[in-house]
């Protein structure tokens, strides 16, 4: 009788226990009622807009002459004309003369480069996502690419390139 009552006691002790804790620990942080008369920062929304077909022939054109020579590393300095500011900032031409670019490296087929799929555009933004294949005896499969263009001083360029995925040859 004893050994029963003092494990009930030890288990009403120990539910006491965790009751006064619930009870008196603050949870998480407070912040407190503060409040201001400054009006809230919003975000403003882009206006999608669809490319006209004299913009899809620019962006195919600037891939053409960005995709094989970057990419693929053969003479990556004629891809430079094509790069946007933003893929351009932190390199030297001396960077790309060597093909030490940011921009992830693929074996990619010579020809055309316009099996993409457009995600997204705005008035000069749009991103794209972008199929590849591999030129012959490449040891790997097709590949996916995100890729970013801006249209500045009037040309669209390539602002970003991502790899997203590689297929089993």
């Amino acid at each position: 009788m004893r050994r029963r009552l003092l494990r009930l006691g030890i288990v009403v002790g120990a539910a006491a226990v965790v009751a006064l804790l619930i009870a008196f620990v603050p949870r998480g942080h407070t912040f407190g009622n503060h409040f201001s008369s400054v009006p809230a920062q919003t975000v403003a929304k882009l206006k999608t807009v669809p490319l006209t077909r004299a913009d899809r022939g620019e962006i195919d054109t600037a891939l053409d002459r960005f995709v094989p020579p970057a990419l693929g590393r053969r003479e990556p300095i004629r891809a430079r004309p094509y790069a946007a500011s933003d893929l351009l900032r932190g390199t030297t031409r001396r960077d790309w003369v060597k093909g030490d670019i940011p921009v992830p490296p693929y074996p990619v087929r010579q020809g055309q480069t316009h099996a993409y799929v457009v995600l997204y555009s705005f008035e000069n933004v749009a991103g794209l996502e972008l199929g590849l294949h591999p030129r012959k005896g490449a040891k790997v499969g097709n590949a996916a690419f995100f890729v970013t263009m801006k249209r500045q001083h009037g040309r669209w360029l390539v602002a970003a390139i991502a790899l997203r995925a590689v297929y089993p040859p």
